[in-house]
């Protein structure tokens, strides 16, 4: 039957509320007009407008954000025509991003706040011995937070995820299972997410996915204090080795060749946009910041040695020792990792990240996490991270990232009474 005016419900009144008036006036059993079921008052219905929408924010790729206006365009680092990419219209606090990425790239980033503060995952493959990296950019300045070990081909691709959970932050590498570098930082506690390109890569959202954050960290090996920039270097040059990777001489060639030409590296440079690596770094390590926020030292968290030759971290600690730096045992449990906590905060009293991210960045446990999380928004709580960060994420986002750290925490494998301590941490954020 075709619709006429006669036949369409009143405002205000459903064909639900209809059909229900038949049935209490002995007319069950009356057939009705299956086209009319769709027929409803739109003025009843609360207007959604796109800023409020809720949607799914894991497991979900930038092309689908773009189409549903959740991802846009930005310029990321501020160099004008050189350097853009994506970024979510929403701020989170909690989230990791996986994606492609090409050699000598900012990309993928974190807590974004505009075009000159982010954190973000680098690969540059011009390093010596230091080609993956996390990196903070903070007013416009940039600052390694961490370093993998590792040189890396200047013709590939990587797959990566950079990920962010509380105050730690990670970037995994091709396995994707255990992250090469963790970090622990405290400078942006939430901001929208992203990936950067330079002018001569292309970035397609297809392949950049936002997903949940991802665990476990890597342990230990070593906890000392570092001044800026200033590790204990072997440099060695390429040709003189054995036993590297081929496209090292390969780019170590490339380099002989243009220098028997006359070439300068300041010639090179500016030529080529980079200079072929000829050396590597045989006292490179792998490591990560903790809470580091441009005092006059770092406090860094050794969990890797050299690639090439073994006994590069007992020359980093012979170099902190050197320089009348602290060198601190690295915990083994929980018990050590609250006792070096005490030592770093009497010797750091401007530390803000608690005993268990410590803990977390230091032992690796998955099961730490949650505590380490949980103490991250009981800050919020503390009046130690300004609230107007968390009221940029959406509620019904923040309520899911809760949620999801209570489940976490409620299956983790750790004191009843911890569990119960930091269970109210996270329920007082619900509240607030």
């Amino acid at each position: 039957m075709g619709r006429t005016g006669s036949r369409i419900p009143p405002v205000g009144i459903s064909w639900e509320e209809i059909k229900s008036k038949l049935e209490s006036e002995g007319a069950k059993n009356k057939a009705y007009d299956s086209d009319l079921d769709g027929v409803f008052d739109t003025e009843a219905i609360p207007t959604i407008t796109r800023d409020k929408l809720e949607y799914p924010t894991e497991n979900v790729t930038f092309a689908y954000l773009i189409a549903i206006g959740k991802a846009t365009y930005a310029r990321i680092f501020g160099v004008a025509g050189r350097t853009g990419g994506f970024v979510t219209v929403d701020s989170f606090t909690d989230k990791a991003l996986k994606t492609m990425i090409p050699e000598d790239c900012r990309s993928p980033m974190s807590r974004w706040q505009d075009e000159n503060n982010a954190y973000y995952t680098y690969m540059e493959n011009g390093g010596s011995t230091a080609d993956h990296q996390i990196r903070k950019y903070e007013g416009g300045s940039e600052t390694s937070l961490g370093t993998e070990a590792v040189d890396l081909r200047d013709d590939d691709v990587y797959l990566v995820i950079h990920s962010v959970s509380g105050s730690t932050i990670k970037s995994f590498r091709e396995d994707l299972t255990t992250p090469k570098i963790t970090v622990t930082d405290t400078t942006f506690a939430s901001g929208r997410f992203g990936h950067g390109f330079t002018y001569h890569q292309n970035a397609t959202p297809v392949y950049m996915e936002l997903i949940a954050p991802a665990s476990p960290s890597p342990k230990a090996l070593a906890v000392i204090e570092v001044e800026p920039n200033d590790f204990y270097k072997d440099l060695r040059e390429i040709s003189q080795l054995s036993g590297l990777p081929d496209f090292l001489y390969e780019e170590a060639k490339k380099y002989e060749t243009l220098k028997a030409k006359g070439f300068t590296d300041e010639e090179i440079e500016l030529l080529f946009g980079t200079i072929p690596q000829h050396q590597v770094d045989l006292a490179s390590v792998t490591w990560g910041a903790f809470d580091y926020k441009g005092e006059a030292t770092m406090l860094c968290v050794i969990t890797g040695d050299n690639p090439y030759q073994e006994g590069a971290i007992l020359k980093q600690i012979e170099h902190a020792k050197s320089k009348n730096l602290k060198v601190y045992k690295p915990p083994i449990d929980l018990t050590e990792a609250r006792d070096l906590h005490r030592q770093i905060k009497a010797d750091r009293p401007e530390i803000i990240a608690g005993v268990h991210n410590l803990a977390y960045q230091c032992l690796g446990y998955a099961d730490l996490e949650p505590l380490a999380v949980a103490d991250f928004y009981d800050g919020f709580v503390q009046g130690i991270y300004d609230w107007k960060d968390l009221e940029k994420v959406p509620s019904w986002e923040l309520e899911r990232t809760i949620k999801r750290w209570m489940q976490r925490l409620e299956k983790a494998s750790i004191n009843a009474e911890e569990k119960e301590k930091h269970m109210r941490k996270l329920k007082q954020v619900l509240k607030a």
